[in-house]
């Protein structure tokens, strides 16, 4: 490996940290909660790959200062706690101050050790906490990304902008990348600095997983305030409406009123439709259809989609699948098709064409 190439492998996950925090740091009066914790999470990143490429072209013959191997440290074991309080704060259950500061004490603690004894047992110490702290995340921080993902279905008809199953994958991703760098740390910093083809394997993966973090990150519109907006804390009454009169009103609404047809419709305003609360309204979505609330308006939708599309079939029109999904209540073509296909099992021009061939079929007999 050239040194050019080799320099600029080394430098790699620090460019890409320190490109997110600047472009973080500059949105940080209008982001929201979450964002600013990925702020953090990547300023932390920054001087750990920082004290990385000074150890690759510094102290590769004497190692790290102990200073500078002390808050190495602190920030090797900050990064993943930092990472699982950016999902307590995108899934809209933020941890307590208590529960930040258990996060984040060991990595003080290994630091502080390190600056008293620093030796091979402190080095072993940081390695296996670094190795439970990726395994909490990635089992701790999936249930709560996916329970989050649970509430949106309950509390929106759509919900793509809105889900966090990209970061889910994410941290599949991280778990994957953690086990090659615990390989690395089971060989040895002396072993990969020295051995030059080591140093791809070591950073390429983590700078790639870096950067789809920040790009994700960037990229997510939907803020946590309104969720929380959207899904206030509520006192149900005592005692809940009966399931056949509340049944009853939201059928008249949905079905008959075809309120499904309006954008953006969440649980919230049928439960002021209907005058019930939301626990209700959801409860009976639930246990009486069987299905979320997300789904049960989109099957309305697609349902209502088909007959206009037949309409047009009848009429010798074009189905301009972009102009339906608007008329149904759908934000975009793309979740259009994305419900069409989980309900019919089809894309719509499939499935018109399936009707087609049924109706040539019938005139033929």
């Amino acid at each position: 490996m050239t040194l050019s190439a080799e320099l600029i492998l080394t430098v790699l996950p620090l460019t890409v940290c320190l490109y997110w925090f600047v472009w973080f740091l500059a949105e940080h009066r209008r982001a929201d909660a979450a964002k600013k914790m990925l702020t953090v999470f990547f300023g932390v990143c920054s001087i750990l790959y920082f004290c990385h490429t000074l150890l690759y072209h510094r102290y590769v013959e004497t190692g790290l200062p102990t200073p500078l191997e002390a808050l190495w440290a602190a920030c090797s074991l900050s990064v993943y706690p930092i990472y699982f309080l950016y999902i307590c704060r995108l899934t809209a259950q933020p941890a307590s101050p208590r529960l930040t500061v258990r996060l984040l004490a060991p990595g003080l603690l290994v630091a502080l050790a390190i600056l008293c004894w620093n030796n091979e047992t402190t080095d072993s110490v940081r390695q296996a906490l670094n190795a439970l702290q990726v395994l909490c995340v990635v089992v701790f921080g999936y249930r709560r990304l996916r329970g989050f993902d649970r509430k949106l279905t309950e509390l929106y008809a759509e919900t793509e902008d809105k889900s966090v199953l990209p970061i889910r994958i994410l941290l599949v991703a991280v778990l994957l990348t953690s086990i090659s760098s615990f390989v690395l740390n089971i060989l040895g910093r002396d072993y990969v600095i020295t051995n030059h083809g080591m140093i791809p394997f070591a950073l390429v993966p983590m700078a790639v997983l870096l950067f789809v973090l920040g790009y994700i990150g960037s990229k997510r519109s939907f803020r946590v305030e309104q969720f929380l907006t959207d899904n206030p804390e509520e006192t149900p009454p005592d005692a809940p409406a009966e399931n056949k009169e509340l049944g009853a009103k939201i059928e008249h609404l949905m079905v008959t009123e075809a309120y499904y047809l309006h954008q953006n419709v969440t649980l919230m305003d049928v439960a002021r439709k209907v005058g019930s609360c939301r626990t209700y309204v959801s409860n009976y979505i639930n246990q009486e259809l069987r299905c979320s609330f997300s789904d049960y308006v989109n099957r309305l939708r697609i349902e209502h989609a088909k007959m206009v599309m037949m309409q047009h079939e009848r009429h010798g029109s074009d189905s301009k699948f972009s102009a339906i999904a608007l008329n149904v209540g759908f934000s975009g073509e793309q979740s259009f098709y994305r419900n069409f296909r989980k309900f019919v099992g089809m894309t719509p021009m499939a499935w018109l064409e399936q009707q087609r061939s049924k109706a040539s079929a019938a005139t033929a007999l």
